[in-house]
């Protein structure tokens, strides 16, 4: 939800700054910590991941969060957690709400109303791996798994009867109708008397029958302007009733898949762009918004309109800019690898669904979101996998079936699930994880495309959109070679500029995400051996944002390109 300045008697306060923190490390069970109990001895920004800083590096164990707020006498709200990881037990005045574990997710958690005014908040966090405990997150992810709170938490105080979401989906561009279903607290009320506001001018009165607390209705807005990544004009929406009022943005387009095509609003697009981890070296997954302006301007510098969020739902202030600045966003839940010992477990399962869900959910009013994802590289080759391919595949379809569904796999020629998915999207990294052991294996990038269209139209799939979704090079920063061979900064320029060239000029590539947009902390073990510095070093810019030389080959393709 974007709030602006329409909003009514609904208050929000928002609980950023510094927070009292203690961790307790390795404790035995932080199920049954009582948070009475707790003593603070430390101080932590929120949002933040405490183990990025220098006195909780790489640790892991049990932190504790605490901060304060302030409601009416007898006023309920909820407490809205844009994004925390890795498992969390939520207290407010020593009763718990909650206990999940949903990394990056956003979460909203009613509190009940108290006879005093100053509330306490407690957050127990817990940043081990357990698949029990955390069945989402698996410590060989090829990303740095962090806790903490990641991003902002606010206190909605709300009225007695209010609007708790609503999807609001322009469904026709030319005659300007919106499609709005909302949500109500109340499962027992039976209507609601509100006015629709557009960029802060009333636009129609609606009288809104309601069933089981939802409700549909329609309203227009007259020849609208139209949204794209190159004009993406936004319109601003407050649903107001007597008591309250609820606000979003959205633009007008219509994202459809034909004839082996991704259209927006009709026109076939070319999805050019990266792989987008929330990653610094110094704060983890806590970017600030001067972090995420810095990197949509870098991208835009370089002619990028896609964004692959990788490899869990993005932050909702991200998206907010995306919707603003003009991207095209694949969004997608958490997941990286998984193998049968994660399908076979009931939790794993459930935690996919209400995760893709929530993220759906949360973000179904962003114009910028084109597509939806889930299972990044999964065992999709394999018919244990199957069931959950399905209901993902379908969940998405029923939230949302205005937005094509995929997932990211790393078996072209091996999948059992493409028909669960609406365009074809592929992982792979030719030339840099060589079949043949020679210095520059460039040629196999090409060879590889070649061999998977001929693969994919042999299995009648040639009707479905193909983006690469992944693809790229490793290059130490500043690492120049004479052999021009892996790890330099040559090799990585000319496996994009081969890769690039190839997607700019092939119809049938209808976009690609390149491996990555900066590089990121990854493996603390063993692991990284295969990943110097601990870091994935495929990264177009550092981790601190500094280019490559790749970076020019990008640019040259990619603001080039004409459609």
């Amino acid at each position: 939800m974007h709030c602006n300045s329409l909003m009514k008697n609904r208050h929000i306060d928002l609980l950023d700054g510094m927070w009292d923190f203690v961790f307790l490390g390795e404790t035995e069970a932080p199920e049954s910590l009582d948070p009475t109990e707790i003593s603070y001895n430390d101080r932590m920004p929120v949002p933040s991941a405490y183990d990025a800083y220098p006195r909780y590096a790489g640790v892991r164990g049990t932190a504790v969060y605490r901060t304060f707020f302030t409601t009416p006498p007898k006023q309920s709200g909820f407490l809205r957690f844009s994004g925390t990881g890795m498992w969390n037990r939520i207290f407010v005045d020593g009763v718990e709400l909650k206990t999940f574990s949903l990394p990056y997710t956003p979460i909203d958690l009613p509190f009940p109303a108290s006879e005093q005014s100053k509330r306490e908040l407690v957050v127990i966090n817990d940043n081990r791996f357990d698949a029990q405990r955390v069945p989402l997150q698996e410590y060989y992810y090829d990303f740095y798994a962090y806790g903490g709170i990641y991003r902002s938490v606010e206190v909605h105080l709300p009225p007695p009867l209010y609007i708790t979401e609503a999807r609001v989906n322009p469904v026709d561009l030319s005659s300007g109708d919106v499609d709005v279903i909302l949500w109500v607290n109340d499962k027992t009320q039976t209507s609601l008397s509100l006015d629709v506001w557009v960029d802060e001018n009333q636009n129609a009165q609606h009288e809104v029958v309601l069933t089981e607390g939802v409700g549909t209705f329609r309203f227009n807005i007259p020849s609208p302007k139209l949204w794209t990544a190159e004009t993406p004009h936004l319109y601003q929406i407050s649903l107001q009733t007597e008591q309250d009022a609820w606000d979003t943005r959205i633009g007008f387009r219509e994202i459809t898949v034909e004839d082996g095509q991704i259209q927006i609003n009709g026109t076939p697009v070319k999805l050019l762009g990266y792989c987008h981890h929330e990653a610094h070296p110094q704060f983890g997954p806590a970017l600030s918004i001067q972090t995420h302006v810095q990197d949509l301007q870098l991208m835009k510098d370089m002619g990028c309109n896609f964004i692959r969020g990788s490899h869990y739902p993005m932050d909702p202030a991200f998206l907010d800019l995306c919707d603003e600045l003009g991207f095209y966003v694949f969004q997608e839940s958490l997941g990286w690898g998984n193998r049968e010992k994660n399908f076979s477990n009931e939790d794993f399962h459930q935690s996919q669904l209400e995760q893709t869900r929530k993220m759906i959910r949360s973000s179904w009013n962003h114009a910028c979101v084109i597509i939806w994802g889930y299972l990044n590289e999964g065992a999709s080759n394999e018919e244990f996998s199957g069931p959950l391919y399905r209901e993902l595949y379908e969940l998405c379809k029923q939230e949302d079936p205005t937005r094509p569904a995929t997932y990211a796999s790393m078996y072209p020629f091996e999948d059992l699930f493409f028909e669960h998915c609406d365009l074809i999207s592929i992982n792979n990294y030719p030339g840099w994880y060589a079949q043949l052991d020679k210095v520059r294996p460039l040629d196999e990038i090409d060879a590889l495309f070649d061999k998977i269209f001929i693969h994919l139209e042999k299995a009648g799939l040639s009707h479905k959109p193909f983006i690469i979704s992944e693809i790229g090079a490793g290059a130490i920063y500043g690492w120049r070679d004479p052999l021009k061979a892996h790890w330099s900064e040559e090799y990585q320029l000319d496996y994009l500029d081969t890769i690039c060239k190839r997607v700019v000029e092939d119809q049938r590539i209808n976009g690609v995400a390149l491996w990555q947009f900066c590089d990121g902390r990854t493996y603390s073990s063993a692991q990284a051996l295969q990943r110097p510095r601990a870091f994935n070093n495929k990264g177009t810019f550092d981790e601190y944002r500094r280019p490559k030389m790749s970076y020019a080959a990008v640019k040259k393709y990619f603001t080039s390109f004409k459609g």
